[in-house]
């Protein structure tokens, strides 16, 4: 019985559909955010995802962002193995840092006096434009002066940036379970995510049902409201489906059997579940099978893959680009239209993004990881015509 650890045997540890997976995750984050075309309503949630679709949009949008992070914490759970903490702190620091901060600075050198509707002088020396680069630290803040005061969803230039602090989060976690022996354990980080699920919903029960809890609003805000609810044990539940890989049976019937399950109770909800953590915990394993499914499945090697992992350039582009569009093209009224447009814009920048910025980080990031030697290609000849790894 092919399991996911034969699965990434079979593929030197990494699975052939992730690059596939990660790019229609980011596709499907482009097509939420195509909502910015009109004011956020109540109703707009209850609409079908697709017209005549079994899905509706509130559950669409609920399921994308956590299985982006189930498959996160599967990915990264073999660098962790594979790595020392200070290689795997490098690693993840070089993959994330320098192309958020080369978007950070385009869309506030560029994109900002572009479209500001202040002057040039104003623009800059409001407060604002010089706090817009905290978010390359982590420290997010969505507003440049003067941008999209009369869009849909005004002042906002980069919505997807909120999830940059929960990302960080992960990987610190990771960190800490690495440094206090608790990942070498698997049924212990087992527990450790059924915890912090539980720790959700009690958190949430308690408010629910008026119980006084110390610094409750506190940890209302962390547990439910915010994205470690949802986030960051899906990151968790990814590394521990990475820890039984040899147990996990990869199967096709099960993934279809996942989603449909999700479909169906989805059917029951309503846009309240989205920060219910008990419907996280329901849908944290179906989210984790499914997305790491798709990624190990040998039929979602396409070959346009092999040009690069576009994704993380969709991600980051996508929102800023989209709000320019719209204060661009003010009429614009087809979702269709918006959505292709979106993805012909995010797709310029996401290739320069890789081509210019990720792709040659990921050389300096060769000698950690395996998954950034494949992308990054064959390496250099030495002098004496050797492989680096040889050489090594």
């Amino acid at each position: 019985m092919a399991t996911f650890g034969s699965r990434l045997a079979e593929h030197r540890g990494v699975g052939p559909g992730f690059d596939a997976t990660r790019i229609a995750l980011a596709l499907a984050v482009l097509f939420i955010h195509t909502g910015l075309m009109r004011p956020a309503t109540p109703e707009a949630l209850l609409a079908p995802v697709l017209p005549f679709a079994p899905l509706q949009l509130w559950a669409f949008d609920f399921a994308i962002l956590p299985m982006f992070f189930a498959l996160s914490g599967f990915l990264v759970a073999g660098s962790a193995e594979r790595l020392s903490i200070g290689q795997f702190i490098v690693n993840r620091g070089l993959r994330i840092l320098p192309a958020l901060a080369v978007e950070i600075t385009l869309s506030a050198l560029i994109l900002g006096p572009l479209l500001t509707a202040y002057g040039l002088r104003q623009y800059v020396s409001d407060p604002l434009f010089a706090s817009y680069f905290l978010n390359i630290l982590g420290n997010i803040h969505f507003e440049l002066p003067g941008l999209f005061l009369d869009n849909p969803q005004p002042h906002i230039v980069n919505g997807s940036l909120w999830t940059v602090p929960h990302e960080i989060a992960c990987y610190a976690l990771l960190v800490l379970c690495a440094v206090t022996g608790l990942y070498r354990h698997r049924r212990l980080m087992l527990a450790l995510t059924l915890a912090w699920f539980g720790l959700s919903i009690t958190v949430f029960l308690c408010a629910d049902l008026g119980i006084a809890l110390p610094h409750l609003d506190t940890l209302t805000y962390l547990f439910v409201t915010r994205g470690a609810a949802r986030l960051v044990p899906l990151f968790l539940a990814g590394i521990v489906l990475y820890q039984y890989r040899d147990r996990v049976p990869h199967r096709l019937d099960y993934a279809l059997a996942g989603a449909f399950a999700y479909i169906a109770l989805a059917a029951f909800g309503s846009p309240d579940w989205m920060t219910n953590p008990v419907f996280s915990c329901v849908t944290a394993p179906i989210f984790a099978y499914v997305v790491n499914y798709a990624g190990l499945s040998p039929k979602l090697a396409f070959p346009f893959t092999a040009r690069g992992d576009y994704s993380y350039g969709l991600y980051l582009y996508g929102y800023p680009l989209q709000q320019a569009m719209l204060q661009v093209l003010p009429r614009m009224h087809s979702r269709a239209a918006f959505f292709a447009l979106s993805v012909a814009a995010a797709s310029t920048m996401a290739a320069f993004s890789w081509h210019v910025i990720e792709k040659p980080v990921l050389r300096l990031r060769r000698r950690f990881s395996l998954t950034a030697r494949i992308h990054a290609g064959p390496p250099p000849a030495t002098p004496a015509d050797q492989p680096v790894a040889a050489a090594e």
